[in-house]
């Protein structure tokens, strides 16, 4: 599905918003889009935070640019009421300009609606509000049975758009 995105008139940016990389020109943007605590917080999503590392480590050690961000609660699905009503609230999109990577990364989280917008990165990178590192309750250590510690809070915040030097 393709749509052209742009955030409504009413959406003003909060001072504490990153701001997205600096490019304007229009261009597609995939992205896939979940409940924010499965995407970010579900145990079967535990590998997802080494994911997003590793490719960041990667692009840094092959000098390319970043092409992946964690938007939360983008604004694009204002402009797409049928597929944010699908998507419980609040949400969280991975949003690239790599098409074979957001594929990849449906596959690897399954359960997340998988499109594509067009516009500028200022449009489509745009988030409504922040998803906050304690916006998940903590988990009982005794029914914590991984042989590792979880990921802490606010891990995604390193993959906001404006932090991809972080």
């Amino acid at each position: 599905m393709k749509t052209t995105a742009s955030p409504p008139s009413n959406l003003r940016r909060s001072p504490s918003l990153p701001r997205p990389p600096p490019f304007s020109q229009t261009k597609t943007f995939y992205f896939c889009v979940a409940n924010a605590d499965f995407m970010l917080n579900d145990e079967n999503n535990e590998h997802f935070p080494e994911v997003l590392r590793e490719r960041r480590r990667f692009y840094r050690e092959t000098s390319k640019e970043q092409d992946f961000w964690v938007v939360p609660n983008p604004a694009f699905l204002d402009a797409m009421p049928d597929v944010k009503k699908k998507v419980r609230q609040p949400c969280v999109a991975v949003v690239t300009t790599d098409k074979v990577w957001n594929d990849f990364v449906k596959l690897r989280l399954d359960r997340v609606y998988k499109g594509a917008v067009e516009g500028s990165a200022e449009e489509c990178l745009a988030s409504t509000e922040l998803i906050g590192a304690d916006a998940f309750p903590a988990v009982d250590p005794a029914k914590w049975t991984a042989p590792y510690n979880k990921y802490a809070g606010g891990w995604w915040e390193a993959f906001y758009p404006g932090n991809e030097n972080v």
